[in-house]
């Protein structure tokens, strides 16, 4: 069966099936498709949804909604995610689960609310003071929100972390007729909620474990601090399980993020290897369906942006001698998370960039051409 809809209502289905029981949001484009589809729906799924005074609030009412045990989650684009830095972080240090729909448009600033743009991968991914690592994801069209969306929450929940969902004005206002039959559920996974006295809300052997949940304001008490603390939730600052907490923090996110890595890959045998992300990956796969009928190349379309799955992406990258990567924006913000890893060490990059309009087929097929 098809049915004709936006990659923002694909978004707040995928939600509510992924297990979303509380929206609080804030109206800003291109995120008030997100913002208006969940507020008429969410309670036919019994949830519930509130319009905010502002993101600040937005953000902080998902978290209390998190703390007391229902999947939460916003959307927003940069002004307002500007706002919801302090309360990101604030989740990040109580390792409360949510998910933050972070709607690219063109900026700096107010810049062009309806224009195009993928300028925010690299304010997503350091976002907060010490840049402790945040997951972002990123759909490629709107069919594929379905599958990341929900993948996104599983990975939120399962991690103990608020994630970041990374798209653009041209998903989420963008209308486009999707074959129901084609559409890609992953099995949700169902947050465990422990109660007992004595309760450590950050307990954990290894660092890179994942302490169990409490909900706040059940029978035993519960501490979350966004100051530094020990395992039970204490405020301290000199005592060395303090550091063990902060590098927890880290050690569960980066040791564990590749058994969720989320991508589409066309293998080549040649010598290039072409990458992408996000609506920008549409016309990469056009070009390479078109530049495949000559000569063999390799296509990655990368779902999850960071942190970067180091391991898979040596093992792909390795294969070639020469790889474009295609996004839009002036630097090349996928790039540079590459080369920071060390991902692209004695290769040829070639930086595909735009600003103020989608890049087309036709200029990744002009730029591996003037490459070769």
């Amino acid at each position: 069966m098809k049915c004709f809809i936006s990659g923002s209502e694909a978004i707040g289905i995928a939600g509510i099936k992924g297990g979303i029981k509380f929206y609080a949001g804030y109206p800003i484009t291109p995120a008030s498709g997100i913002y208006s589809f969940m507020m008429k729906n969410i309670s036919k799924a019994g949830g519930v949804a509130i319009g905010a005074t502002d993101e600040i609030s937005a953000l902080s009412y998902c978290i209390g909604a998190s703390m007391r045990g229902l999947k939460a989650m916003t959307a927003t684009s940069a002004p307002g995610f500007s706002l919801m830095i302090e309360s990101l972080s604030y989740a990040v240090m109580t390792e409360t689960p949510l998910l933050l729909v972070l709607c690219q448009r063109m900026g700096p600033a107010t810049g062009a609310a309806t224009q195009s743009a993928q300028g925010d991968l690299l304010f997503s991914t350091f976002s907060n003071s010490g840049a402790y690592p945040v997951p972002v994801f990123s759909p490629s069209n709107i069919k594929d929100c379905f599958k990341t969306v929900i993948h996104a929450i599983n990975v939120s929940e399962i991690l103990r972390t608020p994630v970041i969902l990374l798209t653009e004005k041209e998903i989420t206002m963008t209308y486009e007729t999707v074959d129901r039959d084609e559409i890609e559920i992953p099995e949700r996974f169902e947050r465990k909620i422990f109660s007992r006295k004595n309760f450590k809300t950050h307990n954990f052997e290894k660092p890179s474990d994942i302490p169990l949940f409490s909900s706040l304001g059940k029978e035993y008490q519960v501490r979350a601090t966004g100051s530094a603390h020990d395992k039970k939730g204490f405020l301290k600052k000199d005592d060395p399980e303090v550091i063990e907490v902060l590098k927890h923090l880290e050690s569960k996110i980066i040791d564990n993020i590749e058994n969720y890595n989320l991508y589409e890959y066309y293998e080549g045998s040649g010598d290039i290897l072409l990458i992408s992300y996000g609506v920008t990956s549409k016309s990469a796969i056009e070009a390479f369906e078109i530049i495949k009928k000559s000569r063999d190349i390799g296509l990655l379309i990368m779902k999850l942006l960071y942190p970067i799955p180091l391991n898979f992406l040596k093992s792909i990258i390795n294969n070639y001698k020469k790889v474009f990567v295609v996004e839009e924006n002036m630097t090349g913000q996928y790039a540079m998370l590459l080369n920071m890893n060390g991902l692209l060490y004695g290769k040829e990059l070639v930086k595909i960039n735009k600003i103020g309009d989608l890049i087309s087929p036709s200029e990744i097929l002009e730029s591996i051409e003037q490459n070769e």
